[in-house]
């Protein structure tokens, strides 16, 4: 045999030692470990009882099979008693922890019917649907602003990749709003895609008389500063025409503002949003305080709306 096949043979023979040494190693190793693992096993007292129902994991109505199975025991158990119905079924729901299922945890939607209108006031193809997490009656009082539709291009190795923007701001009028973006190969597609997007992102904003901002708002985003400051009665909306058009949406009819630095489209709506956001409310503060507040406008001169002590 030459030397490089008995290298080869020894190379081999040392590789098989060392696994055999390894296993032993290891089952050294293991072997405590296992045994005190079986004994914290055995110190358990007590596993918990899955015949209890549990609020946060366990549905009522996925096993009414199950609860209706246990109150025809219990009835054979007490036999021809007294009890009735009501009183077998209080039994296993105190034996059992069964809980009444909440009403209000889930929104029961109306259904659509062929009656009903499908299309929102201003777009013919936008249906009301359970997902966007509004009812119907509301839905069809929406008022729909698209603000922005261009077409962008994204640059490959392949060549350019065409498409539709469109940003669209939808509001009731009565201070809930939200916007939202979409893309389309289409503009119509990008624009129905941006509706649906600002309906689900509706939001309820504060409003001083329903006609105002609560206070003067200083907002800054990006390379955009909005500055906003609320007017007395009558005075309308004297501010960019991307502003005024979100303020009919939202249902603000009196404001004065001015834009800084870019005032590119899309931020300029962003920041607007964010300032609506970061408004302090006059009754958390005073809550926040722990004082009493009154409206010196409607105590003195105007209808007495005094805000309760909470």
């Amino acid at each position: 045999m030459s030397s490089v096949g008995r290298q080869i043979i020894r190379g081999i023979r040392g590789s098989i030692q060392g696994a055999r040494h390894f296993s032993s190693s290891t089952y050294q190793l293991l072997a405590p470990t296992t045994v005190v693992r079986w004994s914290s096993v055995k110190k358990v007292k007590k596993l918990p009882d899955l015949s209890q129902f549990d609020q946060v994991y366990d549905d009522i109505e996925d096993n009414s099979s199950i609860i209706e199975l246990w109150k025809k025991q219990k009835a054979l158990e007490l036999g021809a008693s007294s009890s009735t119905a009501t009183d077998i079924e209080n039994m296993v729901n105190a034996e059992h922890k069964i809980f009444k299922k909440p009403e209000d945890l889930f929104v029961k939607y109306p259904k659509y019917t062929g009656t009903q209108k499908k299309a929102i006031s201003t777009e013919k193809d936008m249906n009301w649907s359970e997902e966007l997490m509004i009812p119907y009656e509301q839905f069809k009082n929406l008022s729909k602003k698209t603000l922005i539709v261009k077409r962008t291009v994204q640059m490959t190795r392949k060549g350019k990749i065409p498409s539709m923007y469109a940003l669209v701001v939808v509001g009731n009028g009565k201070g809930s709003a939200g916007y939202g973006e979409g893309r389309g190969v289409e503009a119509a597609k990008a624009v129905l895609f941006a509706t649906r997007e600002a309906i689900k992102n509706m939001k309820n904003y504060p409003r001083y008389d329903n006609r105002t901002l609560y206070h003067d708002i200083e907002q800054k985003f990006k390379a955009t500063k909005l500055m906003m400051w609320a007017r007395r009665p009558g005075f309308g909306c004297r501010i960019a025409p991307t502003i005024h058009e979100i303020c009919e949406c939202v249902g603000i009819q009196d404001l004065a503002g001015k834009i800084h630095g870019s005032r590119n489209p899309m931020n300029v709506i962003k920041t607007f949003f964010k300032a609506l956001d970061s408004q302090r409310v006059p009754s958390d503060v005073a809550k926040a305080r722990g004082i009493r507040l009154i409206d010196i406008n409607h105590k003195y001169y105007g209808d007495s709306k005094v805000a309760p002590l909470r």
